[in-house]
């Protein structure tokens, strides 16, 4: 209305400079505008009237009488192109200000700038026109612009309801509809900090205990974004005591100098803010706080600090019932995680025993129903420890993790994997077309799992032994088809190993038997059952008895004399083999002194003792072949100890070691059945060996074209490069003996020379001087021919 007055009754310049001069002061004294905001509204200021005076000059300003319709169709567009300028401006600054287009308020303040320039307008020409003919009726359009302004009042008044209705409508979806506690607070900060026109905005939760921190999720005035981050702050103190002592929110103003706010404002940089306890059902658990007011007015009112208090109980309600349900969900997570964790092999990610016997019970009352027979198949990896051992446990462990997943790839998607524990796997095969089926895949997981394994770089070899157990009718429990099915696989690997079994009946009598040996093998350590036998092995130059092998024998009280592969696998198994140990060793070294001190040869008689895998890995072991050597006065170059392939390739860098130091005391080493097992030059060279027993197998071909005899050849051939000495075991015939001696085979050994005898028939046969004058003993020996030879480790 000014600026339409202005127009026609004082000059252009007069027009500028008033509306100049009433901006500055209201923009700078009222509104406290910033340098920049100040610029740009006098300049939108200027240059709006400047063109409104221009175009209603060009248009009205050469009629004589400006009040007319060409005076007032000369108002109206000079009005109607400065609100348009004015609000493309606005939309310009806008725009620029916060980084994109505003477009969809564009045509929304079009309309309603010409709507409102319209009649303000019409109002402000009737004022003119008063004011041109008669003043002194001015006072009439009193009433008609204070209903205007009223109407103003009340459309302002009803539109920032609706604005605020519509904000807290939003928020309210906003918080419902977030998945999580953190992306609804982050959104509700963003609406809170736009509808209030502010600069930061945060919310600060309150730990349930003491021990816990403070978490703040905040919007800051860069855009800076913090999501529940631990802050040093104790709601006990300073302003939050203020704060969450009230009920309703707080303003604190620009000029507002409490002490306990001071501190916690200046470091956030905040002028002014408005602050509102979170209440929840117990405890306030929490702060919510809008900070630097932007826009033309000084700071928060009244109005401002209702709809906040509104809009923050209503957070407080959501984040109570977010809180809630996140904290159920992640309960629900964890009781999910656990049950999983409760049921699966943390390692393989397979079933564990107690999920197995679980779906194998299931399956079983199933099978009640049906008539589909059912299997479950117990399978353990062969020489696994060997590969832990060598390679690491992380090696190990990876291996069980490749055998997890090879599993998975030959069973049905309905079928049942699981680790036991160690490297024992069970499998559950339902509903199978014919029995026969289960030992299909037995055989395809041996297949399977015989394919190398690559573990640090190195392709490695495994095998699998597997038994199967099924159920026809039903009958069977669980636990019970588990032990049958453990029972095949032992089977399968007494038998040769990488192989499956299937079950048999008589196979619970074996397990009887077994542990009845078990028993009695404790016994006849406790009361000391075992003897020594002696074998000779003879120079084949000269026929001489250069030494002999201690072989140990079960004098069982019932059974008589036990061979060694009735009773030594078990005293591997049980650990008994240590104290069987100890007592051949020192009883052998004993024997062989006395005899070193009756029949003084040059060398002296040796004596050979056989060393298990678990003696080997005993760290006491150098000590104790130390101290019996002390103690039964023995040179330890009299002492022979015999290793196997097999047990030297456990655990190798300590093996190496640990043979170093038997070498160290004196003592000789040997490879047993030389041939049978990992032969290899690099081992021969990496090892501290000094003879090759050849075995039996080799030595059986010699004197024909076999593939044995020259096998037997190359060993021969391969201890004289090396420097070793070579004993073949097993000579029966005065062939072998001749053609051995014509290869330089330093030593023989076997029943053409001897059987193993007591040692008062060992006594006899040293006493002959020569085995050609042994006077003839009577055999009083139930074994077999080859029976020294079907246990290699035995002690």
């Amino acid at each position: 209305m000014p600026l339409v007055i202005g127009l026609f009754f004082v000059s252009p310049t007069a027009l500028v400079l008033a509306q100049l001069a009433g901006s500055v002061i209201a923009l700078t004294v009222h509104r406290r505008q910033s340098p920049i905001k100040l610029i740009f509204n006098l300049s939108h200021f200027c240059l709006e009237t400047s063109l409104a005076a221009i175009i209603f000059i060009s248009v009205a300003g050469s009629l004589a009488n400006p009040i007319g319709i060409a005076g007032w169709m000369a108002t109206f567009l000079a009005t109607f192109v400065t609100t348009i300028v004015g609000v493309f401006m606005i939309f310009l600054a806008i725009s620029l200000s916060e980084g994109r287009p505003q477009v969809k308020n564009l045509p929304q303040a079009l309309g309603l700038g010409l709507v409102v320039g319209g009649a303000n307008t019409s109002l402000a020409l009737i004022g003119v026109f008063i004011l041109w003919k008669a003043p002194s009726a001015l006072w009439l359009l009193l009433l008609p612009t204070a209903t205007l302004f009223l109407a103003y009042q009340a459309y302002t008044s009803q539109r920032e309801k609706h604005n605020s209705l519509e904000f807290l409508y939003e928020t309210a979806r906003i918080l419902q509809s977030s998945p999580q506690v953190e992306t609804g607070m982050l959104a509700l900060l963003t609406r809170a900090r736009t509808m209030f026109q502010a600069e930061t905005a945060e919310i600060m939760l309150f730990p349930s205990n003491n021990n816990d921190a403070t978490l703040r999720t905040s919007l800051g005035a860069d855009d800076s974004i913090e999501v529940l981050q631990p802050v040093d702050l104790n709601p006990a103190d300073g302003m939050w005591t203020r704060v969450t002592s009230k009920k309703q929110a707080l303003l604190l103003g620009r000029n507002d100098r409490n002490e306990s706010l001071a501190d916690y404002l200046a470091e956030r940089g905040i002028s002014d803010a408005m602050v509102a306890p979170l209440h929840g059902e117990t405890r306030v658990i929490g702060t919510m706080l809008v900070g630097n007011r932007l826009g033309d007015v000084s700071t928060f009112d009244l109005e401002d600090i209702k709809l906040f208090e509104t809009l923050a109980n209503q957070a407080s309600v959501s984040l109570e019932k977010g809180r809630l349900e996140q904290s159920l969900a992640q309960l629900t997570a964890l009781e999910a995680k656990l049950k999983h964790q409760a049921f699966h092999d943390s390692l393989t990610n397979l079933a564990n025993r107690a999920l197995f016997t679980d779906r194998v019970e299931h399956a079983l009352a199933r099978q009640d129903r049906r008539s589909n027979p059912l299997a479950v198949l117990f399978l353990d990896l062969d020489d696994f420890k060997t590969i832990n051992d060598s390679l690491g446990h992380a090696a190990g462990d990876q291996m069980l993790i490749s055998v997890a997943e090879r599993l998975h790839e030959c069973l049905r998607p309905a079928d049942t994997a699981a680790r036991l524990g160690g490297d024992e796997f069970a499998i559950l095969l339902e509903d199978m077309d014919d029995a026969e089926d289960a030992t299909a895949v037995a055989e395809r997981i041996i297949e399977d799992l015989g394919s190398p394994f690559v573990l640090q770089d190195k392709e490695v070899m495994v095998h699998a032994s597997v038994g199967i157990a099924w159920s026809v009718s039903g009958r069977e429990g669980a636990h019970e088809l588990l032990r049958n099915a453990d029972l095949a696989m032992y089977r399968a690997k007494n038998r040769g190993k990488g192989r499956y079994e299937a079950f048999k009946p008589s196979m619970h009598a074996d397990v009887l038997e077994r542990m009845e040996l078990k028993a009695e093998l404790q016994r006849a350590v406790d009361e000391q059952e075992f003897v020594l036998q002696y074998q000779p092995f003879v120079a084949l130059k000269t026929g001489e008895v250069v030494g002999v092998e201690a072989l140990v024998r079960w004098n069982h009280p019932t059974r008589g004399l036990v061979a060694p592969v009735e009773f030594i696998p078990l005293a591997e198994e049980t650990g008994l083999i240590l104290p069987i140990g100890r007592f051949v060793m020192r009883e052998a070294c004993i024997t062989a002194r006395y005899w070193q001190r009756k029949y003084p040869t040059h060398p002296p008689l040796r004596i050979s003792v056989n060393l298990s895998a678990r003696q080997l890995q005993q760290p006491s072991l150098v000590e104790e072949v130390a101290q019996t050597l002390h103690q039964c006065d023995l040179n330890p170059e009299s002492l022979i100890l015999e290793i196997t392939e097999s047990v030297l390739m456990q655990d190798t860098d300590a093996t190496i070691d640990k043979l170093q130091q038997l070498r160290n005391l004196g003592v000789k080493l040997a490879i047993d059945d030389f041939g049978t097992g990992y032969s290899s030059l690099s081992y021969l060279k990496s090892f501290p060996i000094d003879i090759l027993k050849i075995a039996k197998s080799f030595v059986d071909g010699v004197g024909n074209a076999s593939e044995e005899s020259a096998l037997a050849r190359a060993i021969i051939k391969l201890g004289g490069t090396l420097r070793l000495q070579t004993v073949a075991e097993g000579v029966e015939l005065p062939e072998q003996r001749d053609q051995l001696r014509e290869l330089d085979c330093n030593m023989g050994q076997g029943y053409y020379f001897a059987r193993p005898l007591d040692s008062v028939d060992m006594d006899a046969l040293l006493a002959a001087d020569g085995l050609g004058e042994w006077p003839a003993i009577e055999d009083t020996s139930t074994f077999p021919v080859d029976l020294y030879t079907s246990v290699p480790h035995a002690v």
